[in-house]
Order: structure tokens, then sequence, then C-alpha cells
């Protein structure tokens, strides 16, 4: 049967359930122990095992049971809670279906998804429970067979998908591509294959033709410990189709993922060398990984590493994620220390919750109102409230002073008026940095359009400045703009940049510059009239300052409006979803991957962390130029347009 290439598993509308709400569901963890084989009979003069179970009432299953292993030369000994038991019968593979996985394929015809993983080290029956024989079927078969059966009977369909994580690779084993396979998550967290080929079954005899042909590409080799050892990683999804009952044409997806895991090695006993070295190295670099996954999730870590290998990336939905899983711990009867490695890591798992859903499908949030919260949350976690000390001088441009120096409103009016009475210009005490960050407080968009901002002050300024103004025309006509804001009184600065605000909130803006901008709280609300007292004080420093200079002003003007720039780009590239980041200029797929896995680890703090990613320190500022060359480059046209 050939194989019908498609560019990615869909997930289809899960069927609308009434009243069904999220339900917390465990890893649930079995223990199957193989039978000794005849060789290890023989060699070991017996087939004494190391795993036993303390008090299991067989006919009655309990909720949970105590495996305990024992080494016989030692005498070291463990116990650990799990909550099933199969020992080494003849059957028992067909017990673990009956018991425990077939409880899971109703569900599918449902819109819920499941996983059933295999789990143990080299040589423990891994791939025998998830393949098994043609006498004795594994997991795979006996479920393929099951759901198949529901499917004649409810008219739904039934697909399979078969690949392999080789060397942290994934590949179709159902179909020979000459590329790997990409695995990739949605906006919901779902992962994703793109170009996994996916094959319709409607008989067992089908099933049994493509997938034969899929396990005999899997990649097996023979080592010290195993004949036949699996090299990778092989995984079989079935996907169940099912149409909606309402007649809406919606279709219900679930699927099933059976994994059988490469077992990790010990290579002081296999003597593995080239080839099976590095693939040894692999899959032990990837169970490891899986086994910090399960340490983070236990401990309620606020990371994940699911990104450290395909293995936890393609696990993350069955671990502490929105599967039902189960968890096979295969052990080799014969092998105390491997034992003990394996059902120590059970155990842990079995305190990993996973969420499931109900099949309704949520309403998807706006994009721009999701990320306006997380960027308010993500301030407030840090201490830093950035919007809230930025909209701040807004409403009060200079700090509270003490009870003993406040001047009421009228007194403020005839001290200020007086004082341009007397011929003496007034100057507001305010140093350069404050009157930038006032200057600065605007949206990032705003930034770039200061014109009219001076003829706005002015005529909001009282009649005393207007005054004086005037008289000093044809004196200052050769003055630099920005210099008269040192004369505004700080009443008419603080009016003069809310109107600028309030003006620029209409105008046309880019999407980047929107989705750079800060959060206007206070967009709603009417600009209020400072309340701040002022003292008018007349300067007491006639010598030259640096900042006194058109040079020095326009010098310090510029390093703040970039220090502005820089922080408002690194927020940018913390909280910007995959999209947003790839609207910026000179950066690309790749670079925006790299950009979201390292701020999971730590958000950046500074332009010089994307080092971090393998860019130096001048690309990385480079990066930055780009996108605010974009920005001024779209200012231009604006104004040109205008």
């Amino acid at each position: 049967m050939a194989a019908t290439p498609k560019p990615t598993i869909k997930s289809c509308t899960p069927k609308k359930l009434p009243n069904a709400l999220i339900s917390v569901s465990k890893v649930r963890v079995i223990v199957r122990v193989r039978p000794f084989l005849a060789h290890e009979t023989s060699a070991r003069n017996g087939d004494v095992s190391c795993i036993s179970v303390l008090d299991q009432d067989s006919e009655s299953p309990q909720d949970e049971i105590a495996v305990y292993l024992k080494d016989p030369l030692t005498s070291r000994n463990e116990c650990y809670q799990l909550d099933s038991f199969f020992g080494h019968e003849d059957n028992n593979v067909g017990q673990i279906f009956h018991r425990e996985v077939s409880p899971l394929i109703p569900g599918m015809f449902s819109g819920c998804n499941a996983t059933v993983f295999a789990y143990g080290a080299t040589g423990s029956g891994k791939t025998y429970t998830m393949q098994g024989t043609e006498e004795q079927p594994g997991l795979m078969p006996l479920a393929m067979s099951a759901i198949l059966s529901i499917c004649q009977s409810t008219g739904c369909t039934a697909q399979i998908s078969y690949y392999e994580v080789y060397m942290d690779r994934c590949y179709d084993l159902l179909e020979v591509k000459a590329k790997e396979i990409s695995v990739w998550d949605d906006k919901d967290g779902q992962i994703h294959l793109r170009g996994l080929s996916q094959v319709s079954i409607n008989t067992m005899s089908e099933f049994q033709d493509v997938f034969s042909c899929g396990v005999q590409r899997r990649k097996v080799a023979h080592t010290g410990l195993n004949d036949v050892s699996s090299r990778s990683h092989g995984v079989l999804v079935i996907s169940v189709s099912t149409p909606s009952a309402d007649g809406t044409g919606t279709v219900v997806c679930g699927k099933l993922n059976l994994i059988d895991l490469a077992g990790n090695e010990d290579n002081r006993r296999t003597c593995n060398e080239g080839i099976r070295l590095q693939e040894s190295a692999k899959i032990n670099q990837s169970l490891f990984a899986l086994s910090n996954v399960i340490y983070a999730l236990n401990n309620k870590k606020p990371r994940v590493p699911y990104r450290e290998s395909k293995l936890t990336r393609i696990l993350q939905d069955s671990l502490g994620g929105t599967s039902r899983a189960l968890m096979v711990a295969c052990l080799n009867p014969g092998e105390y220390q491997e034992s003990v490695h394996t059902v120590s890591l059970a155990a842990r798992s079995r305190h990993v919750s996973n969420f499931v859903p109900s099949a309704h499908k949520q309403e998807t949030p706006k994009v721009k109102v999701d990320m306006e919260a997380k960027l308010r949350a993500w301030l407030e976690s840090k201490g830093k409230t950035k919007s809230s000390q930025r909209l701040g001088p807004l409403n009060s441009p200079l700090p509270k002073k003490t009870p003993s120096s406040i001047v009421t409103p009228a007194k403020r009016s005839i001290t200020f008026n007086s004082s341009v009475k007397k011929g003496g210009r007034t100057a507001i005490n305010l140093d350069a940095q404050h009157t930038n960050e006032r200057a600065f407080a605007v949206a990032f968009g705003n930034l770039l359009d200061v014109e009219g901002s001076f003829d706005s002050c002015m005529e909001n300024a009282p009649s005393g400045v207007k005054e004086n103004d005037d008289k000093g025309t044809e004196h200052d006509a050769n003055k630099p703009a920005w210099k008269s804001y040192k004369n505004l009184p700080v009443e008419s600065l603080s009016k003069g940049v809310n109107s600028i605000t309030i003006k620029s909130k209409d105008a046309a803006q880019s999407p980047l510059r929107k989705a750079l901008s800060p959060i206007n709280i206070n967009g709603n609300q009417k600009p209020l009239e400072s309340q701040t007292p002022f003292l008018a004080t007349c300067s007491t420093n006639k010598g030259p300052q640096k900042n006194d200079t058109p040079l020095g002003k326009f010098s310090t003007r510029s390093s703040t409006l970039k220090n502005c720039l820089v922080q408002e780009y690194i927020d940018f590239l913390n909280n910007a979803s995959r999209e947003e980041l790839l609207e910026l200029k000179g950066i690309g797929e790749k670079m925006a991957e790299y950009i979201i896995d390292l701020r999971e680890e730590s958000p950046l703090k500074s332009l010089n962390d994307l080092e971090k990613i393998g860019l130096s320190s001048k690309q990385a500022h480079n990066l930055f130029t780009k996108a605010a060359k974009t920005l001024f480059e779209d200012k231009a046209e604006d104004s040109i347009l205008s």
C-alpha cells in the first residue's frame, strides 16, 4: 500500500461534550518483568528473579502496589510504589493490553489523545512488549485490531504513521524521504510533525503489510548485550477521524501514540565502538533529558526542559501535557542495578500530572490582548513596572515635596508672574536627565513624532509664559526649539506631553511599532491637571554647563533615546510571538526559534544576551540597528505621505 504524504498531522476540531471540564490525569506506571531466556537460565544455574511484588492480590486490582527489588549477591534491596505489576507469565502482554491500554481507546473517538511508551534498559523486552510476534502480538497490533473493530461499527476511519528518532533526528519509516521530519508545536502547544506520511488502514492484513515494511526500515544492530538491539526510538501513531453527529461536517480527531524507546546502555559492558558508540551516546543523552523533564515536573520547576532532545519534544504532550499517558517499565529479572534505575525513574513519573481538557474547543483570545497581559505580568513579576514608570511622569512631572515646602496654586501663579514682571528669566529647577525622562515617557512609536510638540506646549502654557515668549522672540530667533523647554512651567510641559500622546494615538502606525509600543493604561482616561507643588527658583550656577550647549543637549537626548529604544527592543524580544519576531529585519525562522528557546531559560536583559545564541556583540547590535532603522524609515514615509 503506497503511503500518501501529507504536510502535517492536523488536529481537527474536537467534539463538544456537555459540561466537560479539564481533568487531572496522573501518568500511570506499570511494571512488566520479562521471563528468563534459555541461555540466561543455564548461565545462572536457575531462574531466581531479583524482582517481586509485596501483597498483591491478582483477583482484585489495587490502586497501588509495592515492587520489591533485592540483589541476590549483595543483599541490597529497594522498594517502590507503582500502579500495577505484571510478572513473567507467558501472556502478560495480553493482560497489559486488556487492563491498561484497552480503556484508553474509546476516548480517541471523542477527540482525546493517549500515549503508551515502553521504558527500560537494553534487552529488557521493550520491543517485544510493543511489537510482539505472530503467535503473541504486542500492544501495537492489539491496539490496531481493537480500533478497527470500533471503526467498522461506527463508520470512523483510521490512519497510521510510523517514524523513528535516530541520532536525535526524526525519519519516516513508511516512506523513504531524503529529509528528516521536523517537529514543531502550534499556539495551543500541540506537537506536530511536518512531512510525516499517513496511510489509511481498513483491515488488519493492510496494517501488517504496512507495519512490517516500517519495522524493516528501523535501525537495529548487534551489541554485546543484545543480538537485535534497537538503535532508535520507534513511534507508531494511530489516528482516528470521527464525523460529528450534529450534521455540521465537523470531524473529531483522536490519536494514540505507541512508543518503543531505545534502551539505555552501559558502554563499559557493551564495548561499543565507532558508530555504535555514537548511537549509544545519543540514546543515553535523550533518556537523560527525559529524566530531567520528569524531575522538573515533579519539583514544579518554572521551566521544563522539553527542548533538550527530540524525544522529550515528542513526549511533551504526554508528560505534563494534555494526553492520558501509560508508562510500561520493562525489567530484566536477572539485572538488579538496571532494574533499580528503571523503576526509580518510573516511580517518579507517577507524580507527573497531565491536564486532559474537555473536547470543547475554547475560543482563541486575541493575540494583542494576550501579549499586553503577558507583558504586564512579566514586568510586575520582575518588579520593574516599566509601564507605570513611563506613564507616571505624564500625570506627575515632579516628585512630591514635603508638607513644609508646599505652595498653593494661587500663590504659585503669583510667584511665577511676579518673577516675570521683574524681568528675570525664570528657570525651573530640573536637571537634564529628569527632563529627558519626561520627554521620552510617550510610547515607542511616538518618540519619533515630536513635530509640533513645542507648539502644543505653548498653547497650554499660562499667559505669563506666552507674554514672555513674545517679548523674547526677536532675541531668540536663532535659539534651538528644544532649548525653550527649559523655560516652560512644569504644569504646561505635562499638558504638552499628554497632548502629544493623545494626538499620536490616532495616527497610523506600522504593526511593528504597535507591537513595540508600551501599554497605555490611561488611554481611556481624561488627562488630569498636575497637582504637584511648584517652587519657582532662580539658577545660581551661572557658569558654563555641559548640557547648556546645543551639542550637549542633543547628545543627551540622543543617548536617552537610544537607551529607551534598546530597552523596548529587549522587551519586545522577551514577549513577542514567533510571527512578530519574524517581522523584524534580520530575524529568520531559526533565529526566532533560538530567541524563544533562550528566553524560556531566562529573559533577555541586554543586547549582549544574544551572544548566547551564537551572535557576536557586533552582530547583536547590528540586529538592533536594523530594527531601529526600519522604524525611522517608516516614520519618514509617513511624513512624506502626510
